[in-house]
Parts: C-alpha cells; sequence; structure tokens
C-alpha cells in the first residue's frame, strides 16, 4: 500500500501533466536550517514519470534562478535563502507546460509589448532593484512601462521604490534575472494571471497513490 510522505507543505499542484500521463506534480516547501527549500514530486509511478520530475526540476534552476541545495539531494532553494512565492508558484505552472524536449534558457529582460507597439525593458539595479525602461520614441511607451511596473509589484510581490512608478525591488534585496525574465508575459497581462491563480487555488490536493486512479 502507498503511503504519503513527509514532504512538508505543498505550496503548488499541477493535477494533470498533459506530457506525462496526466500524473499529479507536486511542489512542496520545508525549512532546512531556516531556509525555505522546495522540492518537486509526484506519487504516480507511471512510466517517465521519474524523468519528468528531474525535468521540472532542472527548468526551475535555468528558468527561475533556483538552485541545488548542498545539504538537502533533490530540494531546490532561492540564493538569497528566501520565498519569493507567488512567482515561484506562476512559474512552476509555466514550466510544467513545457515538454522534456523543450529547450531550456533563461528568457531576456526585454519583451515586445502590443499597447505600446515597443519593448520594453526591466533593467536590473542593485540590490534587487529593477526599473522598467520604454523604447526611445514610444509615444505609449512611459504609460506601458508603469503598468509592467504595477504588474511585477503584484506577480512578484515586490516593493515600490520611493515615489517612483517604474522602480520595483525584491525585498529580499537580492537580483532575480531569471523569475523576471520568466514573469515577463504574466507582468504584461497581470489580470488574466490574478484570474489564473484564483482558478488555481481551488484546485484539490495531491493524493497518495493508493488514493490515485
Amino acid at each position: 500500500m502507498g503511503k504519503t510522505l513527509d514532504l512538508g507543505l505543498r505550496v503548488e499542484l499541477q493535477p494533470m501533466d498533459q506530457h506525462c500521463h496526466d500524473i499529479s506534480l507536486g511542489l512542496y516547501q520545508r525549512d532546512i536550517d531556516g531556509v525555505p527549500h522546495f522540492l518537486v514530486h509526484t506519487y504516480s509511478a507511471a512510466p517517465g514519470s521519474a524523468a519528468r520530475v528531474t525535468f521540472i526540476k532542472q527548468a526551475m534552476t535555468v528558468m527561475l534562478g533556483l538552485k541545488e541545495s548542498a545539504d538537502s539531494p533533490g530540494w531546490l532553494r532561492f540564493p538569497c535563502g528566501t520565498v519569493h512565492l507567488r512567482a515561484l508558484n506562476r512559474g512552476f505552472l509555466d514550466l510544467c507546460k513545457l515538454a522534456n524536449d523543450d529547450t531550456l534558457e533563461p528568457k531576456p529582460l526585454t519583451g515586445f509589448d502590443k499597447k505600446a507597439d515597443s519593448n520594453l525593458t526591466a533593467q536590473g539595479l542593485d540590490e534587487g532593484v529593477y526599473e522598467i525602461k520604454p523604447e526611445p520614441g514610444a509615444d505609449k511607451g512611459p504609460k506601458r512601462a508603469e503598468a509592467l511596473a504595477r504588474g511585477f509589484l503584484k506577480v512578484c510581490e515586490m516593493t515600490a521604490v520611493g515615489d517612483s512608478t517604474t522602480k520595483v525591488a525584491f525585498p529580499c534585496k537580492t537580483n532575480h534575472d531569471a523569475l523576471m525574465g520568466m514573469l515577463f508575459f504574466r507582468a504584461q497581462n497581470v489580470r488574466a494571471s490574478m484570474q489564473e491563480e484564483e482558478m488555481a487555488a481551488s484546485r484539490g490536493v495531491l493524493s497518495a497513490p493508493s488514493q490515485q486512479e
């Protein structure tokens, strides 16, 4: 009979992975020596499930900027030693949409914005601060830069910097370029992202093998 493992708190769930027999993938959090760590796990024994977990874990290191725990094999952590839970959960769900043969590489900090009809850039400054800059000469660029900054405030749970409407910062005072790049599109479309989060919050729990069909 299968048993539920003590993996800590489940913080996100992909209930049906279309790339691997519709298995469930859970993201778990546990503090190790006072530092939040994260684990990708499935209770499924379906063919390819272990390889799928390995791929998602690798994707989180490359495209979200997490790193392997030196003392706890299989667990990941942010280099800053803190937790960016909303950004992590959103990134995890987006990475679960990738197939195992997809190329993994960090996304750029510059992206095209349809409403501005030009590029916007999240330029990293010091101590976790980013400034959203429009492309020179774009009429709607400045307004869209402000909108993107507001999007990052919500999607990544960042903080405003003084009176600036285009500067945002991670409370941990550490730059997270990969995380910013991964969620660039989400910050541009923050309303849709928030609606997806509400739908995700209503999902069920990840069940043990004995409870799965």
